[in-house]
């Protein structure tokens, strides 16, 4: 039928190093045979913000209304959206309760609008647990934060609550360029801050399971976030099956 919406897959992901610093976000878009990837960084900003700005930019790529299964590790995100929080948010001029206004109010806004054609269904999924695809936007939003010559996040910068978490030694640090070609992303180690709470990783080791056919490599141990939870699966701990 000629007004049948096309269908489409979306993974983002969003991060900033450290929370606030630095950030940046990675998408991956498929549609049957075809695929994009998506990334861009700002100087300062939040690992929240670039979360949203992902979905946000992902959507804004499509030109014209299509059928949207879009994935994201971002709590904050899926649960805002599926809770229908932002609505009542607008509804409430913003406002979540009375004196406390809501945060990203200019990406929440840019939202609801590049999400206005669409028919959207989110999906939460682990971060760094060997999704695919979700790993595959880590490392696109990893490598944009380590671009040269970063974009200033205008809605963080001039959002008065942000100047408040801005103390002189950040402000120095993220203001310094950064190299051109600063090479691969280091990975996160034990005892290394989460990228997305800033809690201290652990190391873990999984208990064993029995093998897939086909399968080529498994994880002898990973990071874990005590914090919020998340999962990384990291190269040191990659093993071959002979």
């Amino acid at each position: 039928m000629a007004n049948e919406k096309s269908s489409v897959t979306i993974y983002t992901d969003g991060a900033a190093e450290p929370n606030p610093g630095p950030g940046g976000y990675g998408i991956v878009l498929m549609a049957g045979k075809h695929r994009k990837e998506l990334s861009g960084g700002f100087r300062l900003t939040t690992n929240n913000r670039m979360e949203l700005m992902g979905v946000i930019v992902a959507l804004e790529a499509l030109s014209k209304p299509c059928l949207v299964n879009l994935y994201s590790d971002s709590k904050y995100v899926v649960e805002t959206v599926q809770r229908g929080s932002v609505l009542r948010w607008q509804k409430n001029r913003w406002m979540r309760s009375p004196g406390q206004p809501v945060k990203n109010v200019d990406l929440w806004k840019r939202y609801l609008e590049a999400s206005a054609r669409h028919s959207i269904r989110f999906h939460w999924v682990k971060g760094h647990a060997g999704v695919a695809e979700n790993e595959r936007c880590d490392e696109l939003a990893v490598a944009a934060i380590q671009q040269y010559d970063l974009a200033d996040d205008q809605g963080y910068l001039t959002d008065p609550s942000s100047s408040r978490s801005l103390n002189p030694q950040l402000a120095t640090r993220v203001s310094r360029p950064i190299p051109l070609n600063p090479g691969p992303a280091v990975e996160p180690s034990e005892g290394a801050p989460c990228r997305k709470c800033t809690e201290n990783l652990v190391k873990k080791t999984p208990k064993p399971k029995a093998r897939k056919p086909g399968q080529t490599y498994f994880y002898e141990w990973y990071l874990f976030c005590p914090g919020c939870g998340t999962m990384y699966m990291v190269n040191e701990a990659k093993r071959s099956i002979d």
